[in-house]
């Protein structure tokens, strides 16, 4: 007798509810069938983009190869070497290192002197009348020099920023254009414990040189470094 009363009640809650469990389960199978779904698609979208990424790499890739050789054929139609860029581009460092590092008045009229030994550069050339005129100093009794440059506290370095440009080519004579960082600096880093960079400008300056089949620097010249003078004279 209690089977038959409990009975009738588990099935009304079945008939009752039907049109809701239904739902749930189609909601159930759409779902799952919308997650699997998703999750294709996502994997597909990014295998998708991963060959686009790769494609857009390949083109790159590609552009600057052309870039590269299109310049090369420019070059190579001006009679332009590519070894003699590099011989000279070391050459030209060089020459700018000598010039445009120096830490005292001696060493400054020292850097003089080795240009022109060098490189061959006259006392009366352009660029060490502009860029490197001789250091003024005073001269004791005894001869010894004070030169202003130690007076000041100066010091000088080429940066490592330096742009060298092939201009013209004339039958082995190459002339070039450079654009150079030059950072002065002053004493006051050891004597008051300053920071570099509180006392370090960086100057840049435009300079043509040319630069024949043997090697043979000449026509320095050039615009001196913005802003203040870095030598006396």
């Amino acid at each position: 007798m209690t089977e038959q009363t409990a009975a009738p009640p588990r099935r009304g809650f079945f008939r009752r509810n039907l049109s809701v469990l239904v739902t749930a389960a189609v909601l159930t199978v759409v779902a799952t069938v919308a997650g699997a779904t998703w999750g294709s698609q996502h994997a597909a979208l990014a295998e998708q983009e991963t060959r686009i990424s790769d494609v857009e790499g390949r083109l790159a890739g590609i552009q600057k190869k052309n870039a590269e050789q299109v310049n090369a054929d420019v070059m190579a139609a001006l009679g332009v070497s590519q070894n003699r860029l590099s011989t000279d581009g070391e050459r030209i460092k060089s020459l700018l290192s000598m010039a445009f590092t120096w830490g005292s008045g001696q060493s400054y009229e020292a850097a003089r002197e080795s240009l022109k030994s060098r490189f061959g550069l006259a006392e009366n050339e352009t660029f060490l009348k502009s860029f490197m005129p001789p250091s003024r100093f005073n001269e004791d009794s005894r001869g010894r020099r004070y030169y202003y440059i130690d007076t000041v506290g100066l010091n000088s370095a080429l940066g490592e920023e330096l742009d060298i440009e092939v201009v013209d080519v004339k039958a082995g004579v190459y002339t070039y254009a450079v654009l150079a960082d030059v950072e002065v600096t002053s004493d006051a880093v050891s004597q008051n414990k300053s920071s570099k960079a509180s006392v370090t400008a960086h100057r840049r300056a435009l300079l043509f040189v040319t630069v024949d089949a043997q090697g043979k620097v000449s026509n320095l010249s050039g615009v001196p470094a913005s802003g203040g003078t870095r030598y006396s004279g």
